[in-house]
Parts: C-alpha cells; structure tokens; sequence
C-alpha cells in the first residue's frame, strides 16, 4: 500500500498533467475546443484524480491514528490503575439521542412552560449538549437516496463546518499564535558543523468568542405540541443558524460581533482570474497555497459561480463537467467542493482547513419567552437558539481566493 507522501506525489503528477491536457485545447478567447471524443478523455482524468484526492486523504488519517496509538502503546512512566469505567454523558450521537436531550429539556421546564401555555408569562431556557452541525444532520428530513441520480458524493451545499476541527474554550476569547513565517533551512552540513537555525515567526492573538442567534415568533399553542415544538427547533432555527456560522467562517470581518472568516482573516492569498479560464484561476490558487507548505482539501464557490463552471460546454456544445443527466462531478483538481450563498459572489477560493479551528463555548441554547415587544399581550411566544464560538486561523496564508469569476 502507498504512504501518503507517495500518494501526494501521484497526486500532484496527476493534477499537472489535467492541467496540461486542459490547456491544449484552449483557445485564444479562453474557451475550449475539445473534440467530443476528448471529452470523454477529460472526464475520465477528473475521475481517476478524484478517486486518487480521497485515497492519499484516507491515508493522511490513517498514518495520523496509527502514530496516535502507536503513542498510546508506549509506556508513560506512570503507574498502572484499574480500569474506572467512565459514566459522563458521550454526547448526541443518535435521533434518540437527541429526542432524550429535548424530553429532558421540556420536562426540566414543564411547569413554567404549561403556565405559559395558558397565558402565563415568563422564559424557560435549557442547552442542548450537542454541536450545532450534529443537530442539523440528525434532524434532516431529506432522504438523499430518494433523489434519481443521486451520488453518494455529490456537492455539498452550504456547510464548511464538516471539513473544520472542533474543539471546546471556556473563556470569552481565545488567545493563539498565528504563524507568519516559516523558514525551516533544513540542509546537509559537514561533520561537527552546526545547522542554520529555522526562521519561524509568530503574532500573538486574540479573537473574541461571539454569540450567533437565531429566532422565531410561533403561537403559544405550540407548547401543547411538544414534537412540533422540537422539529421547529432542530429545523427551522438550527439550519439558519447553521447558514450563518457557516457564512462567517467563509468571509467574516472579524468585527464584533462578527468571527473571522478564513477568506478574510488578514495575510489570506488571493489569485486574479483576469483572462484565464476559471479552471486555470482556481488551479493557480491552489499552487498558491501549496507553496507556502499547506495542502488544499476544499474548494468553496457561490451558486452562481459554481453555475458557470457546471454549465461551461466546448465549442461542440459538450458540458465538460458531464451531462445534465449525471449528478456531476463533486471535485475540481480534486478538491471537493462545496456551494454556499455564503461565500462572496464573483469570488471563489480553496482553503486547507486544518489550519482553521472551531472553538465552542458550551452547548447550543434554548430559550421560549413571552418577554419579546408585544408578544404577551398577543398570545405569542420568541423562541430562540444561541450558540458561543469563535474561530481561530492558524496560517491565514492557507486560504486563497479567486478574484473576478
């Protein structure tokens, strides 16, 4: 089995010689005159470097848990205890997971909440022990499988959040280092002579955990229907909360209460389209990234954007990117892509997400009030859901966007 590095090897190899084939048949007006027949070809060179992508990053994860145990097995130096089995909560994992978390939020509040019912007034808040990305996808009433042509690895649509590292913070801003250089001189030497020093060059950090809501007005018959109270919830609110934490990651401005995003935070690359093809812009972007010791493993492109590159077609009128009839490539060079309003139109960029990592401060919030404007007197309730993050970028210089698409 190849290591990773000789995966990445083939994988370079093989975007370079894409992107040779591509340029050979463009004209002097950036359009493709490609025979039908090399379509065909094109098509079957995307695939090959998909399928390559997804087994170097397969094998990037495997080395990484194998070095993992591989720490774990060694001795610490420590004494040896029995084993305590742990009885903490694991977190939502399942539908049932979540309908229990929700239950016991409910019943945590089932006085005040029936008062309210009945025209009483108040607030009954509660958290939900889960991140917002689980919640949304356990809730998701849409059947991907249903769809005609549906494959298994078709665009993403909207979230970035998947292909981001989480971790938790209990303060109210997280202090990092961002690496601005990183000059290693690693070379041979002579016996007994000593190495040229690494270059490395930090800037202290601090951004502020921000507050992201989202609400609703409902009437208060809802509190007599509690699924329907939760399916408001893990719906309606959650998947536009998730648009919006979704939205700043891509171009936050770093001004409270706004994140930074990973196409904005400062020292981000940034590639001209001018007269290249699209696809020759968001491959130099890509190189971009690469020269500066990161390894892009997504591509982000607004739907209009993203439209334009699906529908560009050869002078024969064949759509490179496959029929209307196919679901259509997930990857450009490779990289999957994902679809987001979010993201700033005529602007698309490619980003190593691993140098951008997502900070929760405690669980997603509940709230149900009457205590909104006129709402008691209406017979109204707010409800509510909060979630507390901030967003720390580690080599802003592993993001680049593609200007002028």
């Amino acid at each position: 089995m190849s290591t990773a590095a000789e995966l990445r090897a083939q994988v370079d190899a093989k975007r370079a010689a894409s992107a040779a084939f591509l340029e050979a048949f463009k004209g002097t007006d950036g359009q493709y005159d490609m025979p039908t027949e090399k379509v065909g070809e094109f098509r079957n060179r995307n695939d090959e470097l998909d399928t390559l992508q997804k087994e170097w990053e397969s094998a990037v994860e495997a080395e990484k848990a194998e070095a993992i145990e591989e720490v774990k097995s060694e001795s610490q130096g420590r004494k040896v205890q029995a084993e305590v089995k742990d009885t903490k909560p694991t977190g939502i994992k399942t539908k049932d997971d979540l309908d229990a978390a929700f239950t016991k939020g409910f019943t945590d509040n089932a006085a005040l909440l029936k008062s309210m019912s009945v025209g009483g007034r108040g607030t009954a808040s509660f958290d939900i022990g889960s991140n917002l990305k689980t919640i949304v996808d356990i809730a998701d009433i849409t059947n991907a499988n249903d769809f005609v042509g549906y494959a298994p690895d078709a665009i993403n649509v909207g979230d970035v959040e998947s292909y981001l590292p989480h971790g938790q913070i209990a303060s109210n801003n997280v202090r990092y280092y961002i690496l601005n250089a990183d000059t290693s001189n690693a070379a041979y030497v002579a016996n007994v002579t000593a190495a040229t020093d690494a270059v490395l060059t930090w800037t202290l950090t601090t951004d502020q955990v921000e507050d992201i809501q989202a609400w609703i007005p409902v009437g208060r018959d809802i509190l007599s229907d509690i699924p329907q109270l939760q399916s408001t919830i893990t719906t309606m609110l959650a998947s536009r909360l998730q648009k919006v934490a979704s939205a700043a990651l891509l171009v936050g401005t770093g001004t409270t209460p706004v994140i930074w995003g990973m196409f904005t935070r400062t020292n981000f690359q940034t590639q001209a389209k001018g007269t290249d093809p699209v696809f020759d812009a968001i491959h130099k972007g890509l190189t971009k990234v690469r020269n500066v010791g990161a390894e892009p493993n997504l591509c982000v492109l607004h739907p209009n954007d993203y439209e334009g590159i699906r529908l560009t077609r050869t002078t024969d009128g064949i759509y490179l990117m496959g029929s209307p009839m196919d679901a259509g490539p997930a990857r450009i060079w490779g990289l999957p892509i994902v679809v987001s309003v979010g993201m700033t139109e005529n602007t698309g960029g490619v980003v190593d997400t691993s140098y951008t990592t997502i900070f929760e401060n405690g669980p997603l919030s509940v709230e149900i009030s009457t205590e909104h404007s006129t709402y008691f007197t209406e017979r109204k309730l707010a409800i509510s859901l909060t979630r507390r993050m901030a967003a720390a970028h580690w080599l802003p210089t592993a993001a680049c966007t593609i200007t002028g698409i």
